[in-house]
């Protein structure tokens, strides 16, 4: 079956035939659904769209029903039409709706363009336009619920549109073009694209007078009506015009600008014009000789600030950074700002000096007389017509600058820095109103010489989208460059991921990022992205005009290569390996990775440093130093140590060093210094899988099984579960079914993770790897008390119904008799869980809060922590009071680990103990508080839990019972286990909303599907949650059956619920009801049934009941 919504609504079969589909409302029904197919639409967003904000029936879900049913009948089993918790969802295929044809034929022909194939590009984007037959979902038209993809799906056409009129004169087809260039500027006489697309497709049809004219028609449509003038591109692509520079062709992006971070700009123009030795005029005037840049100056303003202060109290300054960093550029901006900030300018003077093209410290000066616009012709010996010598040019250069408040640019010294510091320290001694500004990869090192490291730009977090990495330095140049080259470039929420990525894999390096955007003309940033590892081949676009060093990425790291000794060489490729930086004594491990030591590294170390090519991060705290290398250069490192012949011998001894750190540490992550070792790993972290990356891929099992034991419980601690899982799978599928030799217990601990992660999704798989981790712990005579990290298993194992009652005798020995503090606190923890499932809840809370007094005195903020989220789960029933201090405290230590995602936890749970108390405003503060902090999708979902529970303690159960039902598609995504852990909490919300909305019956339809779901182990929290419910729903006509509801669930928690603010209500209720005695008896007679007599009772009068019974005692019915 085919849909076509771009145009008016039209349905195909499979054989070709029309199907009608008739009725307004029945149209734009179906247009909705396929929007998203496959996807269910919200009751809501269809009612609003299908009757619009204004004439809304009555009983809009009866009335949207009766359409969905229409629907149906018109559409066959083709197209199936699913109900789901809170929409409608049509079951066809995204390629069988024209919309998403469209879409896809456009993202392939920009990936064609980007590929370099314009004919294919050409004619995958006609295909795409030939999809269209009219306006878009003209069913809905341009307002109300789709008014906002009314308006993309046209703002989408017409670039798809505009990228194939480009494509057809970058291919010479004008006259194809032509036509619909035309029309699209017509129809909008403001927007320059299509403007310039006719210009260029008019001048190589050879109508260079028509061009004029269209260009005309936009510049005065402009002027008079938004009184602005056209862009600079624009007015150059005029020029070129005039110039009779347009031929044929796309307009492309105009003559290649001057690079502006380094002395590109300087080569592509000339200096203001001074003439040579030119007398004083009677009025002093400023002078500026300056490279004329070609670009606009991006995000470096504070920068060009701190360089201002500086220069306002030192003499000399030197500007230090690695290659492409934007030093020149700089350097440039604060030479102008030196003459144009003064109080008086025409008393200052800046001139800049290129020292780059030279390869002999004796021509500095005469690279000064130069800069400075002076002839050497008046110092020429008449006798031999020999060059003046070094004196008698710095004698001339400093009579040129006399008393002038002059300020020397200096750039690029650091391939002649001892000249280039000689030459400094010359002439701020015979000139003293002179400063002297340098650029380099490393210091001067003269006496009075202030340095100034400039940054790379700043750069966004991973995960920003298009607004927030837009505000970023590194993502705004970014961007500026690339609409250089396509002026229609966006950064945009379709795209800022691979442009953030792109700034972070270049380090925010300016001249990196200007490479890179360079290229966005011939390939998408999804390409560009994608491509990066490959960086030296692909950045090599450089200003043609520019120093060779500047032309590529790689030639801007061989400059600096090739200023290094040969100790300094060595150790910037050895100095790759490391992946996340490097503390000093790893940097002394890799250096003489054999038997060669006795070389001392802190002095090679240094000049590295000193050499831009290796920064030392000391941090806030003063502490030790870490040794980091851009990306950039960390690659052409790894580059350098693949050639050198000991890259295995280089990388093997940082695996050493990675395992060896990791074995130290771990037992410190289980005591009361665990944070400042926590924080000392997470710097190595990247080092860790870097390690782990090259043990796998070289065959190294046993020491990859040893890095992931050892870093088992750091994983664990820093909420990386995920990632150790998918490690874990990786060595699994390496290793085989048996461990290797002597690494049985590192096996069975990666089996182990990976079965309670990977395969948590069916539990008898999960089971059965669990069950084969301790079998092999058995065969070797261990046991998983002994290894933290394989305490999970008797958990799990007990969760799933393992011998719980044994694995619960098990942790209690382990409690008691164990060596380690850390592991009986754990077993604690552990065996009280297992017990409050098993339906034994004092046991189980005396576990709990046992532990939580053990983590406290050993000091382990991680253990008190989780400890605290099971204690302040038990503090609900016991006191509240107790609960919000419990709740507190976890908030408090899980923001000092940096455990965000727990605090999340401890923040919504906070906001729903203030609902259920009434504190409305503190409520949803905390709420607020958890939303900020959520990252993973479980934690999102208490969060919105907690939405509810505030929207019904504010007065509003509508909204309350509208969030409940979209948590359903959340639910419903969980894999089994979880979802069974979690579905009879939400079956129970959704009933406790609904009663709040007065719809006593679709609570008791909640309820009773929560019961069914806890009914084979009826057992336990939830057991129990769900029998609160039902009496709640029960307690205002049946009084007696909420009492002995509220006994059966005392009987299957092991625990009375003596703080639940809706217990005490539905117990006060149901007591002045029956009486004293009355209700004692009644809940007494449910607190006898347990667990098994709870299930036949209820279940079977859930069972029976097919409408709500009419009266008779409980023991009766």
């Amino acid at each position: 079956m085919r849909f076509s919504i771009l145009g008016p609504l039209a349905v195909s079969s499979a054989d070709g035939a029309d199907l009608p589909v008739g009725g307004a409302r029945l149209r734009r029904l179906l247009v909705l659904l396929l929007l998203t197919p496959g996807r269910t639409v919200g009751s809501e967003r269809l009612v609003r769209g299908i009757w619009g904000d204004g004439a809304v029936p009555e009983n809009a879900g009866n009335a949207l029903q009766a359409l969905v049913s229409r629907l149906r009948r018109a559409l066959g089993g083709d197209a199936p039409v699913h109900g789901d918790p809170g929409g409608y969802r049509l079951q066809v295929e995204p390629a069988s709706v024209d919309l998403h044809r469209f879409e896809d034929l456009a993202r392939r022909g920009r990936g064609a363009r980007g590929d370099g194939d314009p004919e294919r590009a050409e004619e995958l984007l006609g295909q795409a336009l030939a999809l269209w037959r009219g306006p878009a979902l003209a069913e809905l038209g341009a307002s109300g619920a789709a008014g906002d993809t009314v308006l993309r799906l046209d703002a989408s056409h017409r670039t798809v549109l505009l990228e194939r009129l480009r494509l057809q004169l970058d291919l010479g087809r004008h006259d194809d073009a032509l036509p619909e260039a035309e029309a699209l500027a017509a129809h909008a006489p403001h927007d320059e694209r299509p403007a310039e697309l006719l210009v260029c497709a008019l001048a190589a049809a050879g109508r260079q007078a028509e061009a004029l004219t269209a260009y005309d028609r936009l510049r005065r449509g402009l002027a008079e009506d938004l009184g602005i003038d056209p862009s600079p591109h624009m007015q150059r692509l005029q020029l070129r015009l005039l110039r009779g520079e347009l031929h044929g062709g796309s307009p492309g992006p105009g003559p290649a600008p001057a690079a502006p971070h380094e002395p590109a700009a300087a080569a592509a123009a000339s200096p203001e014009p001074v003439a040579p030795d030119a007398p004083p005029t009677s009025e002093p005037r400023a002078v500026k000789r300056l490279p004329h840049v070609l670009t606009s100056f991006v995000a470096r303003e504070d920068e060009v600030a701190r360089v201002g202060a500086l220069l306002d109290d030192e003499r000399l300054v030197t500007l230090i950074g690695p290659g492409g960093a934007g030093k020149t550029r700089l350097s440039i901006e604060a030479g102008s700002r030196f003459v144009e900030d003064a109080a008086a300018p025409a008393e200052r003077g800046v001139w800049f000096v290129e020292l780059a093209p030279l390869r002999d410290g004796a021509d500095i000066p005469h690279a000064l007389l130069s800069g400075l616009g002076l002839s050497e012709l008046p110092g020429m010996s008449l006798s031999s017509g020999a060059p003046p010598s070094t004196g008698d040019v710095l004698d001339r250069v400093v009579d040129h600058l006399g008393g002038r408040d002059a300020l020397l640019i200096l750039d690029n010294c650091e391939h002649l820095v001892g000249d280039a510091a000689q030459t400094a320290e010359r002439l701020l001694a015979r000139c003293p109103r002179l400063r002297v500004l340098a650029t380099s990869r490393e210091p001067l090192g003269i006496a009075g010489e202030r340095l100034l490291a400039v940054p790379s730009l700043a750069l966004p977090p991973e995960t920003a989208g298009a607004d927030r990495a837009g505000a970023y330095a590194a993502v705004r140049l970014f961007a500026e460059r690339a609409r250089a080259v396509d002026p229609g470039f966006t950064v945009g929420e379709h795209n800022a991921a691979h442009v953030v990525r792109i700034c972070r894999e270049l380090d925010g390096l300016p001249l990196a990022l200007e490479l890179a955007a360079a290229r966005v003309r011939a390939m998408s940033v999804t390409h560009l992205a994608a491509r990066l590892s490959d960086r030296f081949r692909l950045l090599t676009n450089g200003n043609r005009f520019a120093l060779p060093q500047h032309q590529t990425l790689q030639a801007v790291v061989d400059w600096s290569w090739e200023l290094l000794d040969s100790d300094e060489r060595t150790l910037l490729h050895r100095l790759s390996v490391f992946a996340g930086g490097a503390a000093l004594d790893a940097v002394e491990h890799v250096w003489s990775p054999g038997s060669d030591g006795g070389r001392d590294v802190w002095p090679v170390l240094f000049a590295l440093v000193d050499k831009s090519l290796v920064s030392a991060d000391v941090g806030d705290d003063g502490g030790e130093p870490r040794y980091r290398m851009l990306e950039t250069v960390r690659a052409y490192g790894a580059q350098r140590l693949a050639e050198s012949g000991e890259e295995a011998v280089v990388r093997r001894a940082h695996a050493d060093y990675t395992l060896a750190l990791w074995s130290r540490v771990d037992p410190h992550l289980r005591g009361p210094d665990q944070l400042g070792w926590l924080e000392r790993l997470r710097l190595e972290h990247d080092n860790l899988t870097a390690a782990l990356r090259w043990t796998i891929d070289s065959g190294d099992l046993a020491c990859a099984l040893d890095l992931l034991h050892t870093s088992c419980w750091y994983w664990q601690m820093g909420n990386s579960w995920s990632d150790l899982v998918r490690w874990c799978g990786e060595l699994l599928r390496a290793a085989g079914d048996r461990p290797p030799a002597g690494r049985t217990v590192a096996y069975a601990a990666c089996l182990a993770v990976h079965s309670a992660g990977a395969d948590i999704t069916d539990q008898e798989i999960s089971a059965k790897g669990l069950l084969r981790a301790e079998e092999l712990l058995a065969e070797s005579g261990d046991r998983p008390e002994d290894h933290p990290g394989l305490l999970q298993p008797i958990l799990l194992l007990g969760m799933f119904g393992y011998d719980r009652r044994a694995r619960i005798a098990r942790l209690d020995r382990t409690a008691a008799d164990h060596p380690d503090p850390w592991v009986r606190a754990a077993a604690r923890l552990f065996g009280g869980l297992l017990a409050l499932h098993t339906g034994s809840g004092a046991e189980g809370s005396d576990r709990v809060f046992g532990a939580l007094d053990s983590f406290r005195a050993i000091g382990d903020r991680w253990g008190t922590a989780h400890a605290l989220t099971m204690a302040a789960g038990l503090g609900r029933f016991t006191d509240a009071g107790r609960e919000m201090d419990l709740l507190e405290e976890g908030d408090a230590l899980a923001d000092e680990i940096g455990l965000s995602a727990t605090r999340a936890q401890f923040a919504a749970r906070r906001g729903i103990a203030l609902a259920a108390s009434g504190r409305v405003d503190a409520a949803r503060s905390a709420v607020k508080q958890a939303h900020a902090l959520t990252a993973d999708s479980e934690t999102r979902l208490i969060c919105r839990v907690g939405d509810a529970e505030v929207a019904c303690a504010a007065g509003d159960p509508a909204a309350a019972y509208d969030i409940a039902m979209s948590l359903g598609a959340d639910v419903a995504a969980m894999n089994d286990i979880v979802r069974r852990q979690v579905e009879p909490g939400w079956l129970a919300l959704l009933s406790r909303t609904a009663m709040a909305l007065g719809d006593r019956r679709a609570a008791l339809a909640h309820a009773a599907a929560a019961w069914a779901m806890v009914a084979p182990q009826p057992t336990g929290l939830a057991c129990a949650e769900v029998c609160e419910q039902l009496a709640e729903v029960l307690h205002g006509e049946w009084p007696e059956r909420a009492a002995v509801l509220l006994g059966c669930a005392e009987s299957v928690r092991g625990l009375a619920n003596e703080a639940g603010p809706a217990v005490a209500r539905i117990r006060a209720r149901a007591r002045d009801a029956l009486g004293a005695d009355g209700f004692d008896r009644a809940y007494g007679f449910g607190a006898e049934y347990g667990p098994a007599g709870a299930d036949d009772r209820v279940g079977a009068w859930l069972r029976a009941w097919g409408a709500p019974p009419t009266g008779g005692a409980w023991g009766a019915g």
